[in-house]
């Protein structure tokens, strides 16, 4: 019998080693994984609080831009700049329309005028827009007569159209536009 107690005594003490051994890494996992999730939560709500930060700046530096005392001096030049330039593009285009086909091109004499004029107030890529826009522009009456991508004959009544839909991209009024509204929206929602 002594050797079934020894035997016993062995197994038993093999398998305490081995609960012991289990019980032991458990625990030391479980102790790693919640230092672990610590970590993790940490991380986020770190990031969370850098995600709001940089959100509270964005829309504050939109708010200040957009509202600022020069974003309203900016963007009322550029109203200025746009409507002026469009009464002379009117009148050039009115021009074309009562006199129809003509031997010399239209003179860009007032283009250039007021581009001077608020010339401070226009960026590079709008002058270089415009530059290309004039120089078109100003062979409409003096060329071949317009045609569509399809090679039919134009009326002046759409060409004016399609000339001040081109304006509009190049003076950026539909984004403007855009961001007045955006603007607007942004203000009903601050309000009590």
């Amino acid at each position: 019998m002594a050797l079934w107690t020894v035997l016993e005594t062995i197994v038993g003490g093999a398998l305490g080693g081995w609960a012991m051994v289990f019980g032991l890494s458990r625990y030391l996992g479980d102790r790693l994984l919640e230092g672990v999730k610590a970590q993790h939560s940490k991380e986020l709500a770190e990031f969370a609080h850098q995600r709001s930060v940089l959100i509270a700046e964005m829309q504050n530096a939109f708010s200040m831009g957009a509202t600022s005392h020069m974003a309203a001096v900016a963007f009322d030049k550029h109203i200025g700049f746009c409507e002026e330039y469009i009464d002379a593009m009117s009148n050039a285009l009115q021009t074309l329309i009562q006199e129809g086909a003509r031997e010399k091109p239209l003179d860009a004499t007032d283009f250039f005028r007021i581009r001077q004029k608020w010339a401070l107030w226009l960026t590079e890529d709008i002058e270089t827009k415009l530059d290309q826009f004039e120089h078109l522009i100003t062979k409409i009456p003096s060329e071949a007569p317009v045609l569509d991508t399809y090679g039919a004959h134009v009326s002046i009544e759409t060409s004016v159209k399609s000339v001040i839909r081109e304006l509009r991209k190049i003076l950026a009024t539909e984004e403007l536009t855009a961001l007045r509204s955006e603007l607007v929206v942004r203000s009903l929602r601050k309000s009590p």
